[in-house]
């Protein structure tokens, strides 16, 4: 059997990825890289009351937040049927103009 050691060199990376993906919590950076958008795009949702505390998210001390992912994806359904058009498709259609 030929194993390539640079590939076991990768093994804790992967692993870090795999148990990073598996929690049901993000953080508000890996939110906005988990839905392809700005942080100021998660903040604005904050301030405007679409994501709600204890649903959307949780408040861990003053000021660390964890967003229930699944929750996430619901508001991202409802959104998508509310105006027809999935968050993501509006943001690539975005960036292609920006790029």
């Amino acid at each position: 059997m030929d194993i390539k050691y640079e590939y076991l060199e990768l093994l804790p990376v992967i692993k870090d990825m795999l148990v990073q993906s598996s929690s049901p919590y993000l953080s508000r950076q890996e939110l906005s890289s988990y839905l392809k958008v700005s942080e100021s795009f998660i903040k604005q949702k904050l301030y405007n009351g679409e994501f709600e505390l204890d649903k959307h998210y949780f408040k861990i001390g003053e000021s660390k937040m964890l967003f229930d992912r699944l929750e996430i994806d619901k508001w991202i359904r409802a959104k998508g049927k509310a105006d027809g058009k999935p968050l993501c498709q509006k943001q690539q259609t975005l960036s292609k103009y920006i790029s």
